[in-house]
């Protein structure tokens, strides 16, 4: 009876030990080599699309209001830094009553330079910071920087943010002004 249970047990630590060290397949690497996952590569081509709403706050003059909408594209180095060059369009509200046109309409040719403040690998949502600065054809020079809240994941997030942009152009009196605006942006980057 001992060798028998001696057998067993010999038998049982021999097949357990064989089921440590077997060979297990694993499912094999993609064939197509082209193939590139964007959510996960820190740089890369991105695009933001936005819309704006903002509003002067002057007190002694006539205040102003406008609407845009911009289309943004570049290069990201990493999360914390992406460099791009971007197009858009700005309807006026008050128009006729500050600048020296009746067209309501400006066209934003700007340079943009944006980053995360904190990284986005651990977390839904980030802060982060965005500077536009350019020409507007109709208008004049302008540099517009948004501090705002981005959520969604490492490379598709849809953005809020404040921004305060300071527009400069000739008003009615035929003299170069500067105005400023505070406004809202809503966008979706990718």
């Amino acid at each position: 009876m001992k060798k028998v249970l001696l057998s067993l047990l010999l038998c049982t630590f021999t097949a357990t030990g064989y089921a440590q060290y077997r060979d297990v397949k694993l499912p094999e690497a993609p064939k197509h080599t082209n193939y590139r996952d964007y959510e996960t590569q820190d740089n890369g081509f991105w695009f933001a699309a936005e819309a704006e709403g903002a509003s002067s706050a002057m007190t002694v003059r006539r205040n102003m209001q406008f609407a845009s909408a911009t289309f943004t594209t570049g290069y990201r180095f990493n999360e914390f830094l992406r460099l791009g060059v971007g197009l858009g369009t700005r309807i006026y509200v008050n128009n006729a009553d500050v600048r020296d046109t009746e067209n309501r309409f400006a066209f934003p040719v700007f340079a943009n330079m944006r980053g995360n403040f904190i990284s986005a690998y651990d977390r839904d949502g980030v802060p982060f910071w965005s500077i536009n600065a350019g020409y507007a054809v109709n208008d004049g020079v302008f540099a517009s920087p948004t501090i705002g809240y981005s959520f969604g994941g490492l490379r598709n997030n849809f953005l809020i943010g404040i921004s305060y942009t300071i527009s400069r152009f000739k008003d009615y009196k035929k003299e170069n002004t500067t105005f400023s605006y505070f406004g809202l942006k809503l966008g979706y980057e990718f």
